[in-house]
């Protein structure tokens, strides 16, 4: 009976161990697939936001993007800051938003030099426009700045595994609500009314290699 009783308690340890064994396994293998996932995309917040308030305190720029260029592996991704300085000439605070418009592509992307006329190879039809468009994610709100103040917007760019080697270039706008309503998000490119643009545009360049 001691010994039945025994078996039963080292048996029992034994499963005890096995389980934690497995559990220390399944913890290690989740915690390398969210390094990895986490890793397909760069963070560069941090980094940009040192290179604004660089920006604005040492030039006249009163609109700005970091990085303004990068090199990405397909399937990889970018976070990265547009800044905004309100130093408006009525002194006033403002309210303001961005917007990124996918604007040209290589020649070995684009051989016919219009992105929303060429279509990606084995796209399925969609157009190397549309196909850019869904790389973006950006904080489209209406962001309120006081005067003499900075405001920061973030920006994700995520290439799909699937894009072809090549440069892809972006302009990024800014807008305002001088005069009454800042613009919607989408409607702040290069049709907007010139007082309403706050800034010159800014071009981004990425390149897949």
């Amino acid at each position: 009976m001691r010994s039945g009783a025994i078996q039963m308690s080292l048996g029992f340890i034994i499963a005890v161990v096995f389980a934690i064994v497995l559990l220390s396994l399944a913890i290690w293998w989740l915690r390398g697939v969210i390094i990895n996932i986490s890793g397909l995309t760069t963070d560069l917040t941090q980094q940009a936001r040192n290179e604004l308030q660089r920006t604005f305190g040492g030039t006249g720029e009163n609109f700005a993007i970091f990085p303004s260029s990068y090199e990405l592996e397909a399937g990889k991704g970018i976070r990265m800051l547009g800044g905004i300085k309100n130093n408006a000439a009525d002194g006033q605070d403002h309210r303001f938003v961005i917007n990124v418009v996918p604007s040209a592509a290589s020649p070995n992307v684009c051989p016919e030099g219009d992105i929303s006329e060429c279509e990606l190879a084995g796209g399925g039809g969609i157009t190397l426009e549309e196909f850019m468009t869904s790389w973006l994610t950006w904080d489209k709100t209406k962001k309120p700045i006081k005067i003499g103040q900075t405001g920061e917007f973030w920006l994700e760019i995520k290439t799909p595994a699937n894009t072809p080697k090549g440069t892809y270039m972006f302009n990024v706008y800014a807008c305002y609500d001088s005069g009454g309503e800042v613009p919607r998000y989408d409607e702040c490119n290069e049709d907007t009314p010139t007082d309403k643009i706050w800034g010159a545009e800014k071009q981004l360049v990425i390149t897949v290699k």
